[in-house]
């Protein structure tokens, strides 16, 4: 009996069933002592190691999303931004816009919690096992740009287009050059197509949006695929750092 145990952890690890292998003599101890069946012990491990594979590839596709940080709805305080509908958040929660490929608009000064929301979201959904991935549109402008210079712009491309949601951080926030408006558009027009959802950031009013991007043509256009059916925030509250900054100023006082 100890010789088949050692082949089978021995195919466990061939296999690549690194938990399965690490567990299957304790396991085996407990399935005695508790009198399992083979097939509750056969269940067990394999649960074992299905739990190992899931935390795996969540790992993976969190460190390929490239959130700043973790956020949570939870840990949003909706009570210091009230002019943001909690109930529809929390239907978002449900990922639901990704099954009807709804964008999602968040606009507000900066502080407000735009980018908070936009990555609990995400997470969300990377959690739910979708791709994510997270960017400033500076840095997405700037990226895309430069694979044009190398003849890779393609490729490039896809690392804005392929993933499930897009989280496209401070939209506006800097300006953008016409190419640079021009990229910004083959992102979301793609995106757009096929139906992926991208969720924006930005404390420019939508008709400013010209300015920012220096061609009201294209900012036009960009608009128009972005806003069709996108679920929009308009956050009139004040910055969470503010008040950080100044609870600091008053227990300064204190």
């Amino acid at each position: 009996m100890t010789g088949l145990y050692e082949q089978l952890k021995a195919d466990l690890d061939y296999l690549q069933w690194g938990r399965a292998a690490e567990c299957f003599a304790a396991l085996a101890d407990e399935a005695k002592d508790a009198s399992w069946s083979h097939v509750e012990y056969l269940g067990k491990v394999v649960a074992e190691q299905a739990a190992a594979t899931q935390n795996r590839r969540l790992a993976a596709r969190l460190r390929y999303a490239r959130f700043p940080y973790r956020r949570s709805i939870e840990e949003f305080d909706f009570s210091f931004q009230p002019s943001i509908d909690a109930k529809l958040v929390e239907d978002l929660a449900t990922l639901r816009f990704i099954e009807e490929k709804r964008p999602i608009v968040l606009l507000g000064q900066p502080g407000c919690g735009k980018t908070h929301l936009a990555v609990a979201l995400a997470t969300l959904a990377v959690e739910a096992g979708y791709r994510g991935y997270f960017t400033t549109a500076d840095d997405m402008v700037r990226r895309l740009l430069q694979a044009e210079r190398d003849g890779n712009f393609t490729h490039r491309l896809r690392t804005y287009t392929a993933p499930t949601v897009l989280v496209v951080d401070d939209v506006g926030l800097l300006p953008v050059t016409a190419d640079g408006a021009r990229v910004f558009f083959n992102v979301i027009n793609a995106r757009y197509e096929n139906g992926h959802p991208t969720l924006a950031t930005t404390n420019r009013g939508l008709p400013a949006w010209g300015e920012a991007f220096g061609d009201a043509v294209v900012a036009s256009a960009i608009l128009d695929r972005l806003m069709h059916r996108a679920v929009v925030f308009n956050i009139r509250g004040p910055s969470w750092r503010m008040r950080e900054h100044q609870a600091l100023a008053e227990a300064v006082k204190a």
